[in-house]
């Protein structure tokens, strides 16, 4: 049996955010953030591949937290405990006209949407939240507007959106991940979709490394942090063909984001946001 690791921060209320925002940045995780309404402290939950790789950004956490934390330690999750909270928290889901998200362990209701079966793994990526459910409405937007034969996933976590490309019938698909346990976590998913091997092609690759881009893809689309988009704009430019889609941003950093990618001639074509984050669907002009 699996043994999962976690690593959970106890913080001041006020620190929450940032800590949550930088987790996202330097370890492409999702934590989950407990808080009572008007307490004063919150604990976040950071889940790994193993207790091993928990301490050791345990480590990471205190070389670059130092004492801003109250709390920290790294434990043991047992496979049925992260069973458990799966399936507390992960639920079927419809998303745009076409699309369903269906748990592994749930049954699909019918045939009337595509079905996107899916192990959550590490990555997340489930479409629970606003920037994964902004890439899939805007992937199937984009595969009815456009002539679409290639579409590339940067930074593709679970693996969803390359999936549900492939779904849809795009002929070209890659995604690619800095992380080798997301990269394995998508081709697993891409399996439980019953998608043969090679039609989705994985690659591990750091899109702020130079040598990920392999030419163009009609559509590209990038859930990443803003600072992450900002620096790597040029290189997400020149691999797009046609219509760039870009989130893992909050409202207040979309601006920011329109003007950078605006410099190098891209059109703002729509935005759409929830308060809290926000995404852009850029054009070549």
């Amino acid at each position: 049996m699996q043994t999962f690791g976690k690593l959970v921060v106890e913080l001041a209320s006020g620190a929450a955010e940032e800590f949550c925002d930088w987790a996202r940045g330097a370890w492409e995780v999702e934590p989950v953030w407990f808080e009572r309404p008007g307490a004063e402290r919150a604990v976040i939950e950071v889940y790994f591949e193993d207790v091993a790789a928990a301490g050791g950004r345990l480590t990471e956490l205190q070389e670059a937290w130092g004492g801003r934390f109250l709390a920290a330690r790294a434990e043991a999750v047992p496979e049925e405990d992260w069973t458990t909270f799966w399936r507390h928290h992960f639920k079927i889901q419809d998303l745009g006209e076409r699309l369903r998200i269906v748990p592994v362990w749930e049954k699909a209701p019918d045939r009337k949407r595509i079905n996107l079966w899916m192990d959550p793994g590490l990555s997340f990526g489930t479409g629970d939240h606003f920037t994964t459910r902004f890439c899939l409405e805007e992937l199937e937007r984009a595969w009815v507007e456009l002539e679409m034969a290639s579409f590339l996933d940067a930074g593709t976590g679970s693996g969803i959106l390359a999936i549900a490309a492939a779904r849809l019938g795009v002929p070209k698909v890659e995604g690619f991940d800095f992380d080798p346990v997301c990269v394995a976590g998508a081709a697993r998913n891409a399996r439980l979709n019953k998608l043969p091997k090679g039609r989705i092609e994985w690659y591990e690759a750091d899109v702020l490394q130079e040598g990920w881009r392999r030419g163009t893809a009609d559509v590209v689309c990038a859930n990443i942090l803003t600072r992450v988009l900002v620096a790597a704009r040029e290189e997400l430019w020149r691999a797009t063909g046609c219509r760039l889609i870009v989130t893992g941003i909050r409202e207040d950093e979309g601006a920011e984001v329109e003007a950078a990618f605006g410099e190098l001639g891209a059109k703002l074509v729509r935005r759409a946001g929830d308060g809290e984050w926000c995404g852009l669907v850029l054009e070549q002009s």
